[in-house]
């Protein structure tokens, strides 16, 4: 009976140290960034919406992606956004642009705020990646709506390029939010030089 004992610790020993072994990796969590804040332009007296902004569903998820080459993709498990990408995306945008308009009349759409806006923006984003520590995109098509008049005034569609400073996720972040400060300033432009509708 003595022998069992010795034997019972040393299983309860292996359980007990079996969880310590198999540890779950910490997850990691990000959020896209405008950087440094821009000089304005001139004061606009515009109200401005930016919003919706439509990803495609392989981006639309809680898991940070990359190409890792030609059609292959890595959906990273432990590298994700802090919240929702959409909503990161017209958070970016919208400070950006309130930022070279001078302005803080400039909302996501939807909003909480009610307001009647002057013009908003619908964004269609088809490309919004790229390898770590490599090469990043951002493909886009833009139109600006009259929302008073209901008509569309302006419509593009742009292609931003730029390179991650690092091989990490901290790097490929900023290289991607570099571009949607690229898409703010072209957006802040041509709503800048819009007049102020019944104005």
């Amino acid at each position: 009976m003595s022998r069992r004992h010795p034997l019972l610790a040393a299983i309860l020993a292996v359980v007990w140290l079996l969880p310590a072994c198999t540890t779950t990796p910490q997850a990691n969590f990000y959020t896209l960034d405008t950087g440094d804040r821009v000089p304005p332009g001139a004061p606009s007296q515009l109200i401005v919406a930016i919003g919706p902004v439509d990803l495609p569903q392989y981006l639309d998820r809680p898991h940070i992606v990359s190409r890792t080459g030609g059609n292959r993709l890595r959906v990273d498990e432990f590298n994700r956004w802090a919240g929702s990408l959409e909503e990161d995306v017209t958070r970016v945008l919208t400070r950006r642009v309130g930022d070279r308009l001078g302005t803080l009349r400039v909302y996501g759409y939807p909003s909480r705020v009610v307001v009647d806006t002057d013009y908003r923006v619908a964004i269609d984003v088809r490309v919004f990646e790229g390898a770590l520590g490599g090469e990043v995109v951002l493909e886009t098509s833009w139109a600006v709506l009259d929302d008073r008049a209901g008509r569309v005034v302006q419509t593009r569609q742009v292609s931003y390029r730029g390179v991650a400073q690092g091989d990490g996720y901290d790097a490929y972040a900023a290289a991607l939010s570099a571009l949607l400060g690229q898409l703010g300033d072209d957006l802040a432009a041509v709503i800048g030089g819009l007049p102020r509708p019944g104005g």
